[in-house]
């Protein structure tokens, strides 16, 4: 009996092997696209630019965890964190209605139909990490990571 659960449990543990390793491909991917994202010259300038960026950040604070799950989020570069990106969600936030010289509960119909597309969006891109078949949406986070010093 005890021969037999040890040799489920080596069955089970060298099942999961490949997909540790899928994960850390996976996870390096991200990290490399992302980095790419962060030395890209194109960093947001119009207000709708900064939406994109806040909406992408929060779409990933709600995403990361639940669809790539905690053990694999602690794989990526520490910038693509929870906190982290809550952050940047705020960040993002203050500058698209600082740049619109609006206040959060002021925006226009245009623009919360702007953000409402934008997280449609987002939200289908993160289908693409999620599947390891796309990786624009972490491109996009170092695009949007937030400056240093601000």
């Amino acid at each position: 009996m005890m021969i037999r659960a040890l040799a489920s449990l080596a069955l089970l543990a060298a099942a999961c092997l490949p997909a540790m390793a899928d994960d850390q491909q996976d996870a390096a991917d991200i990290n490399a696209t992302f980095a790419q994202g962060l030395a890209s010259a194109e960093k947001p300038q119009t207000a709708n630019e900064k939406w994109t960026c806040a909406v992408f950040w929060n779409v990933w604070t709600e995403f990361a965890e639940l669809d790539l799950g905690t053990d694999f989020v602690a794989l990526l570069d520490p910038a693509l964190s929870q906190s982290s990106a809550r952050t940047a969600t705020s960040h993002w936030e203050k500058q698209a209605t600082l740049a619109m010289g609006l206040g959060m509960g002021e925006l226009d119909v245009e623009t919360e139909l702007y953000i409402e597309m934008q997280t449609e969006s987002a939200w289908d891109m993160a289908e693409g990490v999620v599947w390891g078949d796309d990786y624009n949406y972490p491109f996009i986070l170092g695009q949007c990571a937030v400056p240093a010093g601000e």
